[in-house]
């Protein structure tokens, strides 16, 4: 892995899980096998950085969760996105586009510009 890629992935997963959510509603091993798939194994996240991240979102009141049986005992946990949570999404695209587009820019500058005299 990349120095640096890791710390930029941690600030992009809340904007993923959000996103998602919008879709529907998801538990937290369908989360992490649908960023991999989506991806295309690009962003691999683990269940460990998931789960603390959707925690926190859940506290603040971006989504929320029921419980489902599957089989006789096994339990699942569905995450669901509140109207908070999209408006949260709205910002954290919002943020995500001006910073990718910012950066977008520089990466493409073949020339710097002349220093302005002080």
């Amino acid at each position: 892995m990349a120095r640096g890629r890791s710390s930029f992935k941690m600030g992009t997963v809340e904007m993923l899980v959000l996103y998602l959510l919008e879709k529907k509603d998801l538990y937290g091993y369908q989360l992490t096998n649908l960023i991999r798939e989506i991806s295309e194994g690009d962003v691999d996240m683990q269940e460990s950085t998931l789960y603390p991240t959707v925690y926190k979102l859940r506290e603040k009141g971006y989504l929320s969760e029921r419980e489902v049986i599957v089989g006789k005992r096994r339990l699942r946990v569905y995450y669901h996105l509140e109207d908070s949570g999209r408006e949260r999404l709205a910002d954290l695209l919002e943020d995500y586009r001006q910073i990718t587009r910012g950066i977008r820019r520089i990466l493409e500058c073949d020339t710097l510009p002349e220093e302005q005299e002080k």
